[in-house]
C-alpha cells in the first residue's frame, strides 16, 4: 500500500480557542510537501497532529491506516520526526544515536538484527553522517548533529518523513546538505515515500519542494489559503494576503526556482 498522507476535517483546540480549522488535504508519495505560513499560523501544531503527539477532532490517516488506531510503536513504524535541533544522551556516539531509530522494529530488549544494523549503516553513509558516527554527539557542531538526527529518522524505514523546521538553527552549507538529501531518499522508493517539511525560507521551500501548503491564522483557527506547486502558491497577492507586506517573486536564473523577496 502506497504511503498517502490524509487528512480530513483535523481541528485542534486549546481549551476555547481554536488553533486548527478543518483542515482536509491529501498528499501523495514521491513528493517533498511544504508547509509555510507566518509565524503564529499553526504550522508545528499541525506536525504534532500528524505525529499523533496532541489530541485533535477528524481524521489522519497514514497509508489507508488511521493514526487514531495505532500505538507509538506502530506510528513510529509508520512516520519519522526530525525537529528543529536533535538532541542526544552526552555519552552517545552518533551511531548509537542512529541505532535509536530501529527500536520500533524490534522486539523488546532485543540486540541489533543484521537488518538493524544494514538500516543505521545505509543511513549513515546517506547523510554522510558516518564521517562522524564514532564521536561523542555532544562534540559535533550543531549541523553535523541534524545530519545525525536525520539519519535516526532515516533509520526507520518509515514510508513518512516528517520535519519540524529542520534548518532553522543551521548556516547554508548545513541547510544544503539536509535539504538536498530529501529527493535521493525519496527516489530510493518514490511510490512509498513522502516528506513533509516545515520552512520559512520561501525560495528553499520554492527550489526543494514539490508542493507547498500555505497556512494562514484566521479568525476562527488556521485555514489552508492555498495547496499546489510551488508556482501556484507563491504568487504576490497570495503572499500579501498572508504575510501581511509587499513581496517580490520572481524566477531565478541559476537555480530555475521562484525566489521571493519581502519588500
Amino acid at each position: 500500500m502506497s504511503a498517502g498522507l490524509s487528512l480530513t476535517g483535523l481541528t485542534v483546540s486549546y481549551g476555547p480557542r481554536t488553533v486548527l480549522n478543518e483542515l482536509s488535504v491529501d498528499l501523495t508519495p514521491g513528493r517533498v510537501h511544504g508547509l509555510i505560513g507566518p509565524n503564529g499560523a499553526g504550522k508545528s501544531t499541525l506536525v504534532k497532529a500528524v505525529l499523533g503527539l496532541i489530541a485533535y477532532e477528524g481524521s489522519v490517516t497514514v497509508s489507508g491506516r488511521s493514526l487514531a488506531s495505532m500505538n507509538p510503536r506502530q506510528r513510529a513504524r509508520h512516520l519519522a520526526y526530525l525537529a528543529q535541533e536533535t538532541s542526544s544522551p552526552a555519552d552517545f556516539t552518533g551511531r548509537q544515536l542512529v541505532e535509536m531509530g530501529r527500536y520500533a522494529r524490534q522486539s523488546r530488549f532485543a540486540a541489533m538484527s543484521s537488518a538493524d544494523e544494514r538500516a543505521v549503516d545505509a543511513a549513515l553513509r546517506l547523510t554522510g553522517a558516518d564521517a562522524w558516527a564514532q564521536r561523542p554527539v555532544a562534540g559535533t557542531s550543531g549541523g553535523e548533529r541534524q545530519l545525525t538526527g536525520l539519519a535516526r529518522a532515516l533509520a526507520q524505514e518509515a514510508p513518512v518523513l516528517v520535519l519540524d523546521e529542520p534548518i532553522s538553527a543551521l548556516d547554508m552549507s548545513h541547510e544544503m546538505a539536509v535539504l538536498c538529501l530529501l529527493h535521493p531518499w525519496l527516489d530510493e522508493d518514490p511510490a512509498n515515500r513522502l516528506v513533509v517539511v516545515v520552512l520559512h525560507d520561501l525560495s528553499l521551500a520554492a527550489r526543494f519542494c514539490d508542493d507547498l501548503i500555505l497556512l494562514t491564522p484566521g479568525r476562527h483557527g488556521a485555514v489552508i489559503a492555498a495547496h499546489g506547486t510551488p508556482d501556484d502558491v507563491l504568487t504576490v497577492d497570495l503572499l500579501r494576503a498572508a504575510y501581511g507586506i509587499d513581496v517580490d517573486v520572481r524566477r531565478s536564473p541559476v537555480t530555475d526556482s521562484l525566489s521571493v523577496t519581502a519588500l
